[in-house]
């Protein structure tokens, strides 16, 4: 005997408890299932804990360079615990869990069940958790990803770091190897190099943060050399193993025969996240998946109408706010709320929470020049009087046009440029153009000045 629902959501993550707030709202009977915390990857091990580090790493760092800025010299150095910092970070993560918990769900009328079992379907209306039995008209996949791991010797295990395991630290490695270039080694790497740690980038790829703006990325890698951060690529780790010291050594292979070795306190794993589909049985349900998740529409719907998934399991986008942003519209195609509820990734903007903070929306220049003819960029840097004023100069932002100059893309790096960027997610959506950019009124002075500035001496250039 199992318990009716018209949504049973699979997954307590940003976009499964988006899902079931969206779902409540409009009156639905709604389930929600969990096999650890309410919260997901982005509370507990992403999002929240890694923006809390950088914030520290980014105070600490201010005030040893108060020089900069006309005041005293301080030295915090002699007096900093890692330890300290790293249970700040957890105290951050259980305030923002304190709002998560089950009794809030629950008293909201959303029926909550969370076993360590984990969720397993029975048939296309039915799971089943902890032993019960759980059937909905309607079911929303939302179980994220996980980070994908190197295969080990059992006879001699390394343990490696990785986004869930990191937070647990507490004593600070002198030194630290990250395998992989992308976002969460330059966001984790810089942090513990502002405090001190010896760190190591090692990348396949030619360059790290190779899927975005060429110029943008090298741009923080030049500010990542003047940190001493050593950057290893065109680089594959080979074998990892401990030595009788308890150091991490890793063997490293640059091109034909060129072999070296390299020894850590820390080997940190970046390569890739995977989605968590191990245990659903999603066999039982006809559902098709790959390997890089379950297979959905433009709508998000499996093959089997009425199940649903949204976020890391079924998206290649594996943002928070891509998750959100799928689970409102696929609740309400569900609910059959009415409108276009198609997802439309055009103007999507993320960001990279490094110092300088990249930022970014819709297409890159690479992007636009495949789609578009007479696509047109224009550059300006990141030094217009807010930014001098804080003395926070350096970086620049981009701006991709097509030939009449309708916005089609824009990355920035620079003092808080996962913000200003945002100025343009709206353009880019509704196709505006340059011209209508540069006639909106910007509050002086701030960052996002930025973005009329660019838009008026681009134009300025055309006459």
């Amino acid at each position: 005997m199992s318990t009716m629902y018209d949504l049973v959501i699979i997954g307590a993550g940003g976009g499964g408890i988006t899902a079931a707030f969206e779902a409540q709202r409009r009156g639905a009977k709604v389930a929600l299932l969990e096999k650890h915390k309410i919260g997901g990857e982005c509370t507990h091990s992403g999002c929240v804990p890694s923006k809390a580090l950088i914030d520290v790493a980014k105070n600490y760092h201010s005030i040893n360079s108060s020089t900069h800025h006309g005041l005293h010299s301080v030295d915090v150095q002699s007096g900093f615990e890692f330890r300290r910092a790293m249970e700040h970070v957890k105290s951050i993560i259980d305030g923002v869990y304190a709002h998560e918990q089950p009794k809030r769900f629950n008293d909201l009328g959303i029926d909550t069940y969370i076993n360590e079992s984990g969720v397993s379907f029975v048939d296309e209306h039915t799971v089943e958790i902890g032993g019960q039995r759980v059937s909905g008209d309607n079911i929303i996949i939302a179980t994220g990803s996980g980070p994908r791991l190197l295969p080990t010797d059992p006879d001699s295990p390394v343990n490696m770091l990785n986004n869930e395991n990191f937070w647990e630290l507490r004593q600070q490695p002198e030194s630290i190897a990250f395998l992989g270039g992308g976002v969460i080694s330059a966001e984790l790497g810089q942090s513990l190099a502002r405090f001190g740690t010896k760190v190591k980038i090692i990348d396949r790829n030619d360059r790290i943060l190779g899927a975005i703006d060429p110029d943008v990325s090298q741009y923080l890698i030049n500010v990542f050399s003047d940190m001493g951060i050593e950057m290893i690529t065109g680089a594959n780790a080979t074998v990892c193993s401990r030595d009788k010291d308890g150091k991490v050594c890793i063997d490293i292979e640059q091109g034909e025969g060129n072999q070296s070795k390299l020894l850590v306190d820390e080997l940190f794993v970046a390569i890739g996240r995977v989605p968590n589909l191990d245990g659903l049985n999603l066999e039982a349900a006809g559902i098709e998946y790959t390997r890089h998740g379950v297979t959905v529409n433009e709508k998000m719907q499996t093959n089997i109408a009425h199940i649903c998934a949204v976020g890391d399991v079924a998206s290649r986008a594996k943002f928070s706010h891509v998750a959100n942003y799928q689970a409102e519209r696929v609740v309400r195609n569900l609910l059959n709320a009415g409108g276009d509820n198609t997802i439309d990734l055009t103007a999507l903007p993320w960001a990279i929470f490094t110092d300088p903070e990249i930022g970014h929306v819709g297409m890159t220049e690479a992007q636009a020049r495949e789609k578009h003819t007479g696509v047109q960029t224009f550059q300006v840097d990141a030094a217009t009087d807010r930014f001098i004023t804080d003395s926070k100069t350096g970086g620049f932002l981009k701006i991709v046009m097509d030939s009449e100059n309708r916005i089609l893309g824009a990355t920035g790096i620079g003092a808080h440029a996962g913000e200003w960027v945002q100025c343009l997610t709206l353009p880019v959506k509704l196709g505006l153009k340059a011209e209508d950019i540069a006639d909106t009124i910007f509050a002086y002075p701030t960052y996002a000045e930025i973005v009329k500035k660019s838009c008026s001496r681009f134009l300025r250039t055309l006459l």
